[in-house]
């Protein structure tokens, strides 16, 4: 598990890199996995692998942190059979997690109409999963660099869980060309696929490295 300062060190970058009128949350997983989830939830994810099942209540349990922040009523993020988290009216949000680190941002639909976070590890990309991820585009900028082909991979989890709630638009990562600013930590579309809404095009990406960590956020 990650020791106290480096998850100090992500919910801080996490907040900073949140757009506005955003709550976050980030916590270790653990072993509490059992307890907080409703009977239906737990039934649909009763035969998951122990690991998996404790960054599924980690994940949902920094969702409802999230949601408290923002003054939900409601903070009990159900599970939908197509595997996509049900937000309380009026809310949406994103929640990944990497090893030992689960987090979450949530919005209300007030104010933003997409968002999705990815977290991932910067040194666990293999040079194989690097050539499936990165774009005859994005060459110059990832070749032989693990640490640049693992923020694109991020950034790119984080179009996908943005834009698939509302068009459930399958894809895959060489879908997607970015142009990746590292001293602003920031991206923008270079070339998408045509079979995905146009305005995406429009969305905003940003990211930060923590350590051998890197978080994403893709939003409008």
């Amino acid at each position: 598990m990650p020791l106290g300062g480096t998850l100090i060190k992500l919910q801080n970058s996490l907040d900073a890199l949140a757009p506005r009128y955003c709550a976050t949350a980030v916590t270790p997983i653990g072993e509490s996995w059992l307890t907080g989830l409703s009977d239906n939830t737990y039934d649909m994810i009763h035969s998951w692998s122990k690991h998996r099942k404790k960054e599924f209540k980690a994940g949902r349990q920094c969702a409802s942190q999230a949601l408290n922040k923002l003054g939900s009523e409601e903070n009990i993020v159900m599970l939908g059979t197509d595997g996509l988290p049900i937000w309380p009216m009026g809310f949406l949000g994103s929640i990944s997690h990497s090893l030992d680190v689960a987090m979450a941002v949530v919005a209300t639909s007030e104010k933003y109409s997409l968002i999705g976070l990815d977290l991932e590890k910067t040194n666990r990309l293999s040079e194989l999963a690097a050539r499936r991820v990165i774009h005859p585009l994005e060459i110059s900028f990832a070749e032989d660099n693990q640490v640049n082909a693992s923020i694109l991979f991020s950034l790119k989890e984080s179009f996908y869980k943005a834009q698939f709630p509302r068009w459930r638009q399958q894809g895959n990562f060489r879908d997607l060309a970015l142009s990746v600013d590292l001293a602003n930590g920031t991206a923008n579309i270079k070339e998408i696929n045509a079979r995905f809404a146009s305005e995406l095009e429009n969305l905003s990406f940003v990211f930060e490295v923590v350590g051998d960590f890197v978080i994403s956020l893709a939003w409008f």
